[in-house]
Order: structure tokens, then sequence, then C-alpha cells
């Protein structure tokens, strides 16, 4: 689904495994398409885990995709019912542009995002280069509580290079 036909105002949460929340659209996960976004830095590693961090460069489409995320986290922020500094933001502003923080998608530390390019061929994810444009199919499902402070992440499900 393109982000522009998410109702926001339907979103929801359902309290879930110990410290954590679902979050869900029509009692489903929430999947959306990115606009043509940049990468800056190619694939990073911490932690045994795998990000790509997407700026937010280009056009108004773009412009209304990081709109579209910043009404999305004062959504969760609403439903949680707490104040902004308790909630852990996946956008970064900077001078130029801002920065979507996204992850890898691993289920049992198996990575399960696909990397194409544009004529359907498949990369090896540690191939991605910086310096790129791609569109990413993002999923967010889950939020959970640390040290009484609120964390969700993006995951990269699909990235198509352009």
């Amino acid at each position: 689904m393109n982000f522009e036909n998410i109702e926001i105002d339907k979103i929801n949460i359902e309290k879930s495994v110990k410290t954590s929340y679902d979050i869900k659209l029509n009692n489903k996960s929430i999947e959306l398409w990115t606009p043509k976004l940049y990468v800056p830095f190619g694939l990073e590693s911490k932690f045994n885990n795998h990000f790509l961090n997407l700026e937010l460069k280009g056009d108004n489409y773009v412009k209304l995709f990081e709109y579209f995320i910043e009404s999305f986290e004062n959504k969760l922020i609403e439903l949680l019912d707490i104040q902004k500094d308790d909630f852990n933001s996946q956008l970064r502003y900077t001078k130029i542009n801002s920065i979507l923080y996204t992850k890898v998608y691993e289920k049992y530390k198996k990575i399960i995002t696909e990397v194409k390019t544009k004529d359907g061929s498949f990369i090896n994810i540690f191939n991605i280069d910086k310096d790129i444009y791609i569109k990413a199919k993002l999923i967010v499902d889950k939020l959970w509580i640390i040290k009484n402070k609120y964390y969700y992440k993006f995951k990269l499900k699909e990235i198509i290079i352009e």
C-alpha cells in the first residue's frame, strides 16, 4: 500500500507480550511503500543487526512522506498517552534533510528483506552501495518500552534499487 492511502486515524495499538504493543491497521501490521529515497551511507551493522538510513531529499512527494511519518509518530504518542520526549522517533532532522532510520527485516537470525533491481534481478543485501536511490516496502508491527522510553522500527521488507 502506498503511504498516502493509509488512514492514520484508523491505526491502533494493542497490548502484547510483556512490555510491548502491536501496531495495527485493520487488524494487520502496517506495510507501506516509500517514495524514491536516497541512501547516503550504505548498509550499516551494529549489535548483530543491520540498518539502512534513508535520506528524505527530493520533491514534494518526499516531503509528504516525511509529514506522513511525523503524523504516524504523533498518532502513536497520542494512543500511548505519553510525552514526545518519551518516544524514540525514527526521524532525525539535519540542517539539510531528514534521515529515516530503517532496519533490515530478520526472523530467527535469517534476513527476510528482498533486494531487487528495477528489472527484477535479485541482489545480495550486503552489496547495497551508498549514494543510490531506492524505493522500499516497510513494515511496522511492534513498539516496546525500555527504561520508560517507547521504541519502534520500520523494517525493510523489500528494496527496489532505482
